[in-house]
């Protein structure tokens, strides 16, 4: 593979060249081959210098990383070749003007991959019962992924894409009630950072749409909260937004608790 191929435009043109599948194949194994090389086995986790508190991890996942989505079980790894070439051919054929339409593509293949919600017990059962390394594969097709496994396989997807991409661990109040979530922040190539949620994508009247909002160009170490813009969204799309899904959005890194001295 060319290295020349390290920006979203390259990638996709070079992703759109391919013709048969063991081009493709051959492609996902040189992309991930250079991705691995260049990334460092690291614990993906919400313990932040023995806080806590959240992280936000920069950048693509080693599949010899542990992520940890519970202290409880035991973590999961990105580890499986077929996640990548299965969205390659989701994506090949497809002329993106920007990134930002990737995102339906990126949405739609997470959908099909994981189901359109998670079931807390069914994902329990697959922590809790396999014996072997646990993989993102454990989770495709049974309505099992929640937050961080979709944010995890976003992650990566983007990165593969030649996207700049953070996995942050942290919090989300919805409606003012407050919960532990992890969810993706892209760096654009204007150094734009642009927020994405994989779990709650936001209801038009013409069906979901990804939950995607475009916060400028700040320095993600200080970002401490983000609003939720649903109105560029109903914009966007010339719609409005579903009054029960419009409620307030707040997600919380943990540069605010590390700036305002708070714990848990």
């Amino acid at each position: 593979m060319s290295e020349n191929l390290n920006s979203f435009r390259s990638i996709l043109t070079y992703i759109n060249s391919l013709e048969t599948e063991d081009q493709i194949n051959e492609f996902v194994l040189s992309r991930l081959e250079e991705l691995e090389k260049n990334s460092i086995k690291r614990t993906i986790e919400k313990n932040n210098n023995g806080r806590l508190i959240g992280t936000i991890t920069e950048g693509y996942i080693s599949s010899n990383s542990p992520i940890i989505s519970s202290y409880i079980v035991d973590p999961f790894y990105m580890n499986d070749k077929t996640l990548y070439t299965n969205f390659i051919k989701s994506i090949r054929g497809k002329n993106f003007d920007n990134p930002l339409q990737l995102f339906h593509s990126l949405q739609n293949f997470t959908v099909d991959l994981f189901g359109f919600r998670g079931n807390q017990s069914i994902r329990e059962s697959i922590y809790l019962n396999k014996k072997n390394k646990i993989s993102i594969a454990d989770f495709y097709g049974n309505n099992s992924a929640l937050c961080t496994e979709r944010s995890a396989t976003v992650q990566n997807l983007a990165e593969f894409c030649g996207i700049k991409s953070y996995l942050v661990f942290g919090k989300l109040s919805f409606d003012g009630k407050e919960s532990e979530h992890a969810y993706n922040i892209f760096q654009m190539k204007d150094k734009t950072l642009i927020l994405y949620d994989a779990t709650n994508p936001v209801t038009l009247n013409s069906g979901y749409v990804p939950a995607y909002s475009i916060i400028g160009k700040e320095d993600i170490s200080n970002i401490e909260t983000l609003q939720f813009d649903f109105k560029y969204l109903s914009k966007v799309y010339n719609q409005p937004i579903n009054e029960q899904e419009a409620l307030d959005r707040t997600y919380i890194t943990c540069n605010f608790y590390l700036k305002n001295n708070k714990s848990k």
